[in-house]
């Protein structure tokens, strides 16, 4: 059996996966204490008040008091600025008080909203979260990749046709072609796209003894398909986004009876540490029938979740 290579170079630079930064928990702010409102409006109640009470001394004690403006139009206006202000107090204590500060934003808190959203039981997937043998799931399929001699993301292999990295649509529809007319067994059958790739050091294309194993992983198509893409993916690896975005989509179409996709987990958890939570978050959705769903939106929402802090 020919081994993919396994030195970490595997890949050119360019499909090299980056190290993310990882979020810092959102520390929750302090709720400011707000001071009552009467001290604000007893100064200019008490002038007025004060005002009005001088003027009436001034009437009932002047003996001959100077010819004045009647009182009645100051009492008047002085209530009217009374009411002004009650007014005044009404609104501010109908304004909106502050919002309390919100709960800190959290993987798994975002990954139970996923589920919400593609009308998933939360309970049960939230429970299916914490089951360790799901997170045994996706050590076990990262293994098979390793075997296959698979030291990055994305990795193909199309029957038993190996493809590395996150190549152009026009590669794996070559290699498909192929396959359904009769699976090549030398490199001199195909073009010099494919001949270039597998001169590569390390090769980004061979021709391995034996298709990989993909038993009980997600599948889309006939499991009995003439040409079976088995797919080595990490959800957090920007090149595997990429394949997903532009790649995907122009094989998509002959996936079916003739044409199936399996999708195996690969999370590199060095680079990635989000993605073990996520690739179980994608088994736990299978559980209720809805893998490729979460498949998709996981990848379509990588930026949301992916420097998200995950507390144990």
């Amino acid at each position: 059996m020919t081994q993919p290579p396994a030195d970490p170079e595997s890949y050119p630079p360019e499909e090299q996966p980056a190290e993310p930064v990882p979020g810092a928990p959102a520390q929750a702010p302090r709720r400011a204490v707000r001071p009552p409102i009467w001290p604000y409006f007893l100064t200019p109640v008490a002038v007025l008040i004060g005002a009005a009470a001088i003027v009436v001394t001034i009437v009932l004690l002047d003996d001959d008091p100077p010819p004045a403006e009647p009182i009645g139009p100051a009492l008047e206006a002085m209530a009217e600025a009374v009411d002004s202000l009650a007014t005044a107090v009404d609104d501010l204590e109908a304004a909106p008080q502050p919002a309390a500060p919100a709960e800190p934003v959290t993987l798994r808190g975002t990954l139970e909203g996923y589920a919400a959203a593609l009308g998933l039981d939360v309970e049960g997937f939230a429970e299916c979260l914490s089951d360790t043998s799901k997170l045994q799931v996706v050590g076990d399929q990262l293994q098979r990749g390793l075997d296959l001699g698979v030291n990055g993301t994305p990795a193909f292999f199309v029957n038993n046709k190996y493809i590395s990295g996150a190549q152009p649509s026009v590669v794996f529809t070559e290699v498909i072609a192929a396959e359904l007319a009769g699976s090549p067994t030398s490199l001199d059958e195909y073009s010099d796209t494919i001949r270039v790739l597998a001169n590569r050091e390390p090769p980004a294309f061979a021709i391995l003894d034996r298709a990989p194993d993909f038993t009980n992983a997600a599948i889309k198509g006939s499991p009995d398909a003439a040409v079976v893409i088995v797919e080595f993916s990490d959800f957090q690896c920007p090149f595997c986004l990429r394949w997903y975005l532009n790649t995907l989509p122009e094989i998509e179409p002959q996936i079916g009876d003739d044409v199936a996709l399996v999708f195996l987990h690969f999370p590199i958890t060095q680079l990635h540490p989000n993605a073990p939570t996520v690739h179980v978050a994608a088994e736990c959705a299978g559980e209720q029938g809805k893998f490729w769903e979460m498949h998709d939106l996981l990848f379509e929402r990588q930026d949301e979740w992916s420097r998200l802090p995950n507390p144990n």
